[in-house]
């Protein structure tokens, strides 16, 4: 005769009496060893609720029984002590922040006696049959806050996989007796046509009787599906009617071998073999157990944990990611290794990065990581080539392609799209002051709809990598910039030196150490420019302004001219040529009278790499100027003009000092 067993019930159906031991009877569950699939689940409540304990307990009829149990001594208590048989009575879950203060259970034993417990939540442990105990977790200090909303909602879960558990255990029970009062074949016929459909028929986990199959010499080669449930075929995204019958290597060709030899070797060991694997071809991960039954029979129950798999390992992946951007030495050594990361966490066949050129709407795109059967794709693209893409990105939206020859966007350039051996495409652009700068680029060689959880993962590493990438050029440009200084200061030390020898060279007196340091200072004044500009150029107005006010005649000076870059050596040559001027011209010249000015002008003759710069000194309001007899290191400046290499001619004239410098605008802004 057939057993069909009672309907499930919804837990609000479930009003069952807490003295009622014959639910918890049917599983033949009590006084049982320990199981690692309760045991997992209590070490999973205590951690996700963060409290020390953790129980699975089952209702007798004068006692609660654990049959998984974390933080806590005894194996049983007597009712008297239970909590969780008010959770069994009113067939609900029950959070009692402060035990002392609710009149169910504070007079209980273990609150009132050691070991002075507080803080309870227990979940109903809901079966076909009735409330059989609770999933609970407890505390030694009193929790006002009792859970949150997603603690509790993980307690049920985990209290409806308990529940799951108990079926499955009793279900592999029943199925072992019914085999041991039959013989080989007809037993397993018995299960295919009879007892087996309805036993298993209504099971959420998967379900497979199989025969494995020997060579001559008794080895296992294969193994033949004699019956498969229902949520066989849903779990594995085959119909069940066609596989009966079959052996695994007819019905998924490519199979891995762990799934053939693996589980089969239970009928060889008699001992159950738990498994966590992927089914490669079709890219799913399941959980399971297999067992021997007898002969060459064995059974597997299992489920799918693909999203649970795939997120531990994007999980690990972000984990890798930052430990390899904070390790790597280079900005493309870093953006390689991450490439292969991000692609594998996401079984992708090809991922890198893309950097943005808004001025000609292109995208340049690094080599980045991608399966041996993918074509290179470093190099520079045109938007415009490969559809309706370019605005998206620029908006900052995530732009997200099951199938580029489907998709409107870019189906018109599907050929295109061929060329790189893509057809699904994810880009994540990322934004840097509000303008998209850089774009990470996954690619399938297949059709593939992308799940959330994948988008956000990789939305998760394009922040990362767009921050690592940052700090790592900035240091690059860094490096330069210090290099650069170190150069510099070298040759400013030279120049240093060769001032110090013109300036003190027979003369070790007071003016001449006086007008040393005013030449140090001008000197001052071209690095400060520098420094302004990252030492890779000044400004020539930035310059004047700064040699002008370290003598204090800024505001007698008239200047004007167009923006001219000055390279390093250009900047402190022509500081040191305007402190000259500047300095004589207090001595001798305008700046002498109070009614004296000076007008520095300069223009740029030619254009591109012909072009001249030309500054004009002019004096107006001082006295008559003379030229002078003595020839000192002052003059050789003012010949030496604005780069070193000569250009500068000097007139003396009755209404003040004119000179003239003129220098190739490439070497003023090259030196």
């Amino acid at each position: 005769m057939d057993v069909v067993r009672p309907q499930r019930f919804r837990q609000a159906d479930l009003m069952v009496d807490e003295t009622d031991s014959g639910a918890v009877l049917r599983y033949a569950i009590l006084d049982t060893a320990p199981e690692q699939g309760f045991d997992d689940l209590t070490a999973l409540a205590s951690e996700i609720c963060d409290v020390p304990t953790a129980l699975v307990s089952l209702l007798d009829s004068d006692r609660q029984w654990f049959k998984a149990k974390v933080g806590f001594e005894p194996r049983q208590t007597g009712l008297d002590s239970s909590v969780c048989r008010h959770v069994v009575r009113e067939a609900t879950t029950i959070v009692i922040p402060d035990l002392t203060k609710d009149e169910r259970t504070r007079d209980n034993p273990l609150v009132t006696g050691k070991p002075g417990i507080r803080f309870y939540a227990g979940a109903p442990l809901a079966t076909c049959f009735g409330v059989v105990g609770a999933l609970c977790v407890i505390d030694t200090v009193p929790r006002p806050e009792g859970l949150t909303l997603r603690q509790r909602t993980s307690l049920e879960r985990l209290a409806r996989q308990a529940v799951l558990l108990l079926e499955a255990r009793r279900d592999s029970m029943d199925l072992r007796e019914l085999l041991a009062a039959q013989s080989g074949a007809d037993a397993a016929l018995s299960v295919s046509e009879g007892r087996w459909r309805q036993l298993y028929r209504n099971m959420d986990q998967g379900f497979i009787y199989a025969r494995a199959l020997r060579d001559k010499n008794g080895v296992i080669y294969d193994w033949r599906y004699e019956d498969v449930n229902k949520a066989w075929g849903s779990l594995v995204g085959i119909d069940a009617d066609f596989v009966r019958g079959r052996t695994i290597r007819e019905v998924i060709p490519e199979i891995e071998e762990e799934w053939v030899t693996g589980l089969a070797r239970v009928v060889d060991t008699h001992n159950p073999a738990r498994f966590t694997s992927r089914v490669g071809s079709s890219n799913r991960w399941y959980d399971g157990t297999a067992q021997w039954v007898g002969g060459d029979d064995f059974t597997v129950i299992f489920h799918e944990t693909t999203a649970r798999v795939e997120a531990v390992r994007r999980r690990d992946a972000l984990l890798v990611l930052g430990d390899m951007i904070r390790d790597s030495l280079g900005t493309a050594d870093m953006l390689a290794k991450a490439a292969e990361v991000i692609g594998v966490a996401v079984d992708a066949s090809r991922a890198t990065i893309g950097e943005f050129d808004h001025n000609r709407e292109r995208i340049a795109v690094d080599a980045g990581w991608a399966l041996p059967s993918m074509p290179p794709i470093g190099g520079s693209y045109r938007f415009e080539d490969y559809g309706r893409i370019r605005e998206k990105l620029v908006q900052g939206e995530t732009l997200i392609i099951e199938d580029v020859e489907t998709d409107p966007r870019t189906a018109d350039a599907a050929a295109d799209w061929r060329a790189l051996k893509a057809r699904a495409v994810v880009n994540i652009p990322v934004k840097v002051e509000g303008r998209t700068t850089i774009v990470l680029i996954v690619h399938r060689e297949e059709p593939y709809a992308w799940t959330e959880d994948e988008v956000a993962f990789l939305r998760n590493a394009a922040d990362r990598l767009e921050t690592a990438i940052a700090r790592r050029r900035e240091e690059e440009r860094q490096d330069v910039v210090n290099k650069e200084i170190a150069h510099r200061l070298k040759n400013s030390l030279a120049m240093t030196q060769a001032i110090a020898l013109q300036t003190l060279r027979g003369d070790a007196s007071s003016a001449g150490l006086e007008a040393f340091a005013a030449r140090l200072q001008s000197l001052g004044a071209a690095h400060d420019a520098l420094t302004m500009g990252r030492w890779k150029a000044a400004v020539l107005t930035d310059v004047l302004a700064g040699v002008l006010d370290s003598v204090g005649v800024r505001g007698r000076c008239d200047i004007s001219g167009p923006e001219i870059a000055m390279g390093s050596r250009a900047s402190m040559s022509t500081s040191l040529l305007i402190h000259e001027l500047a300095t004589n011209a207090m001595k001798y010249g305008a700046l002498s009278s109070e009614k004296g000015r000076v007008s520095i002008e300069w223009r740029v003759d030619g254009v591109d790499d012909d072009g001249e710069l030309i500054l004009e000194w002019t004096e107006r309001g001082g006295p008559p100027t003379v030229a002078s007899t003595r020839k000192g290191f002052g003059s050789r400046l003012v010949r030496l003009g604005l780069v070193g290499t000569g250009g500068s001619t000097v007139r003396y004239d009755q209404t003040g000092l004119k000179a003239c410098f003129r220098a190739s605008l490439s070497q003023v802004e090259q030196a």
